[in-house]
C-alpha cells in the first residue's frame, strides 16, 4: 500500500474558502478526462485558508495535477502579475 503522505499535495489557494472551487473544477476536469484517478479534499493548512491538502490515488497523479494547476494559474494570471 502506498504511503499517503507521498500521495498528498498542498495547493496554495487565493481567495480562501471561496478560491478552492477553481481548484476543484480543474481536478474534476482532469479526472473526467481520465488524466488522473480519484482525489479527495484534505485539510486546510491554517485557519486563514491559504492552502489545502489534496490526496491523490498515486504520487504520479498528484504531480501531474500540480503541474496542470500551476500552468493554469500562469496562463490565467492578470497582466500585472497579481493572482485573483
Amino acid at each position: 500500500m502506498a504511503n499517503l503522505q507521498e500521495n498528498e499535495i498542498t495547493f496554495p489557494i487565493a481567495g480562501g474558502i471561496f478560491g478552492v472551487g477553481q481548484l476543484a473544477t480543474n481536478l474534476k476536469a482532469l479526472t473526467a478526462a481520465g488524466t488522473i484517478g480519484p482525489w479527495h479534499i484534505g485539510h486546510w493548512i491554517d485557519f486563514r485558508h491559504t492552502a489545502i491538502r489534496i490526496q491523490f490515488a498515486s504520487s504520479a497523479d498528484g504531480q501531474l495535477a500540480r503541474s496542470f494547476v500551476e500552468n493554469w494559474h500562469r496562463a490565467h494570471a492578470p497582466a500585472d502579475g497579481r493572482h485573483v
